[in-house]
């Protein structure tokens, strides 16, 4: 983890702006992240609208299939909801490539429940003995029933599932029955038609299904005993919500022309408007 670590600040660029240059020209494909996904959709259409001379095409597949399909060629970005991995920067350095970040948003990862669950607040300890299979039931967690808890998450190739496995598992094993699902939609409505659930997706995700009456978000204490926080604009902005993340683009190398120009544009004021009408976080 260090060495990770290590080179990603290396490699960390930020918000700091790529020197301009001529109008970029040609095609560029973007994947990755589904969490970043309808955000760089949203950025791609209003960057298309500004440069119709470049044409730009944006899939998901998790932040593990887009950092791969960087280091093979077959993306020019990668959207990422966590940092590149060791054994990821291992691969780069194997291909002579040196994987660059782009910090283009934040998020806090929500935790759902189904609307008619009594349960309104959990501490970091109690989600991670839910997730690791330690706790088995509800009552166990002050639910009101005994029923066994249904435990959703994503899968492997999400950059989502690795953040909740550091964040919450401490780097520990999911239990072996979880339910993994390949998109934040597929998590909430596997939560919305079990009383069962509990999962987690994205917060801007989990209040528009809150809003509609399929989910409830619940509370999150860092400690027993201490108050319970809310996945809000404020309270991931302050530091008081304890799952929070940035979100990543990734280039291999420094990049430049259609890249170059179209990662200026997401750190650009227009740029980080669209994050915020996304339901995300800007970087600054």
């Amino acid at each position: 983890m260090r060495t990770a670590k290590r080179w990603f600040v290396l490699g960390l660029i930020g918000t700091t702006f790529l020197t301009a240059g001529a109008a970029p020209r040609g095609n560029l494909k973007i994947a990755g992240s589904t969490t970043v996904l309808p955000l760089s959709q949203m950025w791609a259409e209003a960057y298309m609208a500004k440069n119709p001379q470049v044409s730009i095409s944006v899939t998901g597949g998790g932040t593990g299939v887009g950092l791969s399909g960087l280091l093979n060629g077959t993306c020019d970005i990668a959207n990422a909801s966590r940092e590149a991995k060791a054994k990821e920067f291992a691969a780069a350095r194997q291909r002579n490539i040196k994987l660059t970040a782009f910090r283009c948003a934040k998020d806090g990862l929500a935790i759902v429940v189904h609307p008619s669950n009594n349960i309104k607040n959990l501490t970091l300890v109690q989600l991670k003995d839910i997730y690791s299979g330690k706790v088995k039931t509800w009552d166990q967690v002050g639910g009101e029933t005994r029923s066994e808890i249904v435990v959703v998450g994503r899968d492997s190739a999400s950059g989502t599932y690795g953040f909740f496995q550091e964040a919450v598992l401490g780097g520990g094993a999911y239990r072996t029955d979880m339910l993994s699902q390949a998109t934040n939609a597929a998590v909430a409505q596997t939560v919305a038609q079990s009383k069962s659930a509990i999962g987690y997706i994205g917060m801007a995700y989990a209040w528009d299904m809150s809003k509609k009456g399929k989910l409830k978000v619940v509370s999150i204490s860092r400690n027993k005993g201490e108050p319970g926080v809310l996945p809000t604009d404020e309270n991931v902005a302050n530091g008081s919500y304890p799952l929070f993340r940035y979100l990543y683009m990734y280039t291999a190398g420094k990049p430049s022309g259609a890249a170059k120009d179209f990662i200026n544009f997401c750190l650009s004021s227009e740029g980080q408007a669209l994050v915020v009408k996304s339901g995300y976080m800007p970087i600054k």
